[in-house]
């Protein structure tokens, strides 16, 4: 996996307090989901240069949980990939949300995963800093600015303030707005996953 940390199973708890799936035997359900797993989360992965296996093919992060209740998490992930096919949020806003609601939640694999996804979708690194140290920046654009105070707010207050959602609004229209609440909602249930099972995150790879 070019740019990704090379993982193995003895290095680390990689599945946290859940242990990895494939450490026990499989049903054809649970298999099915690791060949679902290799199909559409591998490659992607690949491009980015982020982990979401061990060497030995252990899936990791929120993957695993999918592996280990294939009923709940492929739905889960079919809700993913088709908001990330039909959004009308372009791929560098969509990261800057997805790495506030990280942020904010101090999810670690989900920090390491679209810190790395954010710089390959073209999200400038001063732009990634401010996000993840939760302040606004002059370096956003003022869309950015928008998306990200909007998503700031609605991750760590549970509601948005009037001129908030008015920014939002002449952003990204109504329509970018219910994309924008309804990706909020996918990775505020990923960031709950991760840290109610305490998944570690490789190390973070240098920009560039």
């Amino acid at each position: 996996m070019t740019g990704a940390a090379q993982l193995s199973i003895g290095d680390r708890e990689w599945g946290g307090r859940l242990p990895l799936a494939s450490h026990g035997p499989l049903t054809e359900d649970q298999l099915a989901a690791q060949q679902r797993l290799r199909a559409e989360v591998v490659p992607w992965a690949r491009t980015a240069g982020v982990a979401v296996a061990t060497a030995e093919g252990d899936f990791i992060g929120p993957f695993n949980a999918f592996v280990h209740r294939p009923a709940a998490g492929m739905p889960y992930l079919a809700w993913v990939l088709a908001d990330q096919a039909q959004s009308s949020l372009a791929a560098p806003l969509r990261e800057i949300i997805i790495l506030t609601v990280g942020t904010a939640w101090n999810s670690e694999y989900e920090i390491y995963v679209h810190t790395a996804m954010a710089r390959h979708a073209g999200v400038t690194e001063p732009v990634i800093g401010a996000v993840l140290t939760g302040h606004s920046s002059t370096d956003f654009s003022s869309t950015e600015a928008a998306v990200h105070r909007f998503t700031d707010e609605l991750a760590r207050t549970h509601s948005v303030r009037d001129d908030t959602y008015r920014l939002a609004i002449d952003a990204v229209g109504q329509t970018g707005v219910l994309d924008m609440v309804n990706l909020i909602g996918a990775y505020l249930a990923t960031s709950a996953l991760l840290n109610a099972f305490r998944v570690p995150a490789p190390p973070q790879a240098e920009p560039g």
